[in-house]
């Protein structure tokens, strides 16, 4: 009987284990170490003289490890997550409409964000660029009627 017992309780302990083995990828904490990281320089700043006093803080270049592979807009909300800073994207335009509370047409109907890498303005969307190591990506609110392209 007590044989019985033991291979019993056994049994719920390996059917737990297993159970509790089988959790998704999506369960893993967000904390995961990035497996094939690319070093970068992020930079979060604003164009309008108006708006500094509104709350916003500019984050000078900082240092910055993305997974290899990623997308300059995939980089940038790992980076505005890990740093406890709000980000809002269009998903179906791709494009960041708010960053640090700083949204998209706050001070006229032509303000809104714009991204470099390297100091230079891309041809695609940020969801279409792919980072590779030690690009500087640098984000700004910009007047696109005034901003000097």
């Amino acid at each position: 009987m007590k044989l019985k017992v033991l291979n019993l309780i056994l049994v719920l302990l390996l059917a737990f284990t297993l159970v509790s083995c089988g959790n998704s990828s999506s369960d893993a904490p967000a904390d995961e170490p990035v497996v094939n990281p690319v070093n970068l320089t992020m930079e979060l700043f604003i164009g309008l003289e108006d708006a500094e006093n509104d709350g916003f803080e500019s984050i000078s270049p900082v240092s910055f490890i993305a997974e290899e592979g990623s997308t300059v807009l995939e980089a940038t909300e790992l980076f505005c997550v890990s740093n406890d800073i709000s980000i809002t994207i269009d998903t179906d335009k791709s494009y960041v409409t708010e960053i640090g509370g700083l949204t998209e047409k706050d001070y006229a109907e032509t303000t809104g964000w714009i991204f470099k890498v390297n100091g230079e303005i891309p041809s695609v969307p940020a969801d279409q660029v792919i980072i590779a190591e030690n690009d500087e990506i640098r984000w700004e609110f910009v007047d696109f009627a005034t901003y000097s392209w």
